[in-house]
C-alpha cells in the first residue's frame, strides 16, 4: 500500500509499504477515506519533538470504512463508516481510570505511538473508532478529531452565551472553534490572523469580525461587553505576552502548539485577574463533534480548502509550514470512499 512516513526531522517520504496488518482480537483495519494535515503534524516534522518511533506513518485525523474486524470486537462491522480518535492511551493509569484519557500518564497519538492514517489502510484499536451514520460524508467526518479539540477548548473556557470571544489564529483549530462557537451560541466573535486571506475566510464562515491584535481593545466598540475570553490557537509566545499585557479580568485558553519560553509575573496575573487555561486534545467531545458535523455538513465544508493525494503530501507540508497557504484545512483524499 502507499503511505506517507516520517523518517526523522524534516524527512517525510511517500513510499510503498506492506499493507496494514490483519487486526488483533481488539483491533480493526480501516480503509482510509480522507486524512487531515494537522498543525501538530507540521510541528513534529519541523522539530522532531514527538518522534518516538521511526519511520512511522503520519496522520491522526482521518475517516474511513471498516475493512476487517478482530475476533473480540463488538459494535463495529465491516462496511461501517468511522471517524478516528487520535489518543493512544493505556486505560489503566489513574487519569484513564477517572475518565481523563487525554491526560493518560503514557499518552501517545496515532501517527506517532502507532502508525497513522496517511496511508491506504490503518490497523488501530477498535476503541479508537467512532461509528458515523451511513450517509455521513467522509471528507466532513475527517474533521471530527480537530473539531473535538475545538469543542474541548470552548468547554474549558466555559464562556457564557452572551460574552464575546476573541480567537487568535484562523488555522484549522481556530476556524473550527469559531464555527463551533457560532453553531452553539449567539455571542459576538472576533478573529485575527497574520494571514489575511484565512482571517477573512474564517470570519465569513463564522459571522465574526476580523481584528488586528496590535490595535485591538478589550472594550471594542462593536461588542456590547468587554472581551473577557480569549482562545489562542497560534502558540506564538509573542502573541501570548501581548495578550497578558492587554487584557484584564480575562480567561485565556491556550491550545496552540508553538515554541519558545514565556516569562510570567504571577503578581501581574493576580493584579489583573487573568486566568490561563491549558487545553490539551479533547475529553469526551468526539461524539458531539461527529454529530455536529453530520447536522451541519454544509457549514463545515467551507473549512476544507485543498484536497490532495498521498503523493502530494510532502510538498503540501512545505506550503503549510511557510504560513502562506490560503487554505484553512488541507485534506488528503486517500480512497475518497
Amino acid at each position: 500500500m502507499k503511505a506517507v512516513r516520517l523518517h526523522d526531522k524534516l524527512d517525510l517520504r511517500c513510499e510503498d509499504v506492506a499493507k496494514a496488518p490483519d487486526p488483533a482480537p481488539d483491533e480493526v483495519r480501516v480503509q482510509v477515506a480522507y486524512a487531515g494535515i494537522c498543525g501538530s503534524d507540521i510541528h513534529n516534522f519541523n522539530t522532531g519533538q514527538w518522534i518516538s518511533r521511526k519511520p512511522s506513518i503520519a496522520g491522526h485525523e482521518f475517516s474511513g470504512i471498516i475493512e476487517a474486524v478482530g475476533s473480540n470486537v463488538s459494535g463495529l462491522e465491516v462496511g461501517d463508516k468511522i471517524a478516528a480518535d487520535s489518543r493512544y492511551y493505556c486505560s489503566e493509569c489513574a487519569n484513564c481510570r477517572s475518565g481523563k484519557v487525554h491526560l493518560c500518564e503514557s499518552l501517545g497519538f496515532v501517527g506517532e505511538a502507532i502508525d497513522g492514517g496517511f496511508a491506504d489502510f490503518i490497523t488501530v484499536p477498535a476503541k479508537l473508532c467512532l461509528k458515523c451514520k451511513p450517509d455521513a460524508a467522509m471528507d466532513i467526518a475527517a474533521l471530527a478529531e480537530p473539531l473535538a479539540v475545538a469543542l474541548h477548548a470552548l468547554n474549558l473556557l466555559n464562556i457564557p452565551n452572551d460574552e464575546p470571544l476573541l480567537i487568535i489564529g484562523c488555522g484549522p483549530i481556530g476556524a473550527l472553534s469559531a464555527l463551533a462557537s457560532t453553531c452553539k451560541s449567539s455571542r459576538a466573535l472576533f478573529v485575527c490572523d497574520v494571514n489575511a486571506i484565512r482571517a477573512e475566510r474564517c470570519a465569513e464562515l463564522s459571522s465574526a469580525a476580523v481584528v488586528d491584535l496590535a490595535d485591538f481593545s478589550q472594550s471594542d466598540s462593536s461588542a456590547e461587553k468587554p472581551v473577557r475570553y480569549v482562545l489562542d490557537t497560534s502558540g506564538n509566545v509573542g502573541v501570548i505576552e501581548m495578550l497578558l499585557q492587554k487584557m484584564s479580568g480575562c480567561t485565556i485558553g491556550l491550545v496552540g502548539i508553538g515554541s519558545g519560553e514565556l516569562t510570567i509575573d504571577p503578581v501581574h496575573l493576580v493584579e489583573r485577574e487573568i486566568s490561563i487555561v491549558g487545553c490539551h486534545a479533547f475529553a469526551d467531545e468526539l461524539p458531539e463533534a461527529v454529530a455536529l458535523l453530520h447536522e451541519r455538513a454544509d457549514q463545515f465544508d467551507g473549512i476544507i480548502g485543498e484536497r490532495i493525494t498521498l503523493d502530494q503530501t510532502v510538498a503540501a507540508y512545505g506550503v503549510i509550514s511557510s504560513g502562506t497557504s490560503p487554505a484553512i484545512k488541507t485534506l488528503i483524499e486517500v480512497s475518497g470512499a
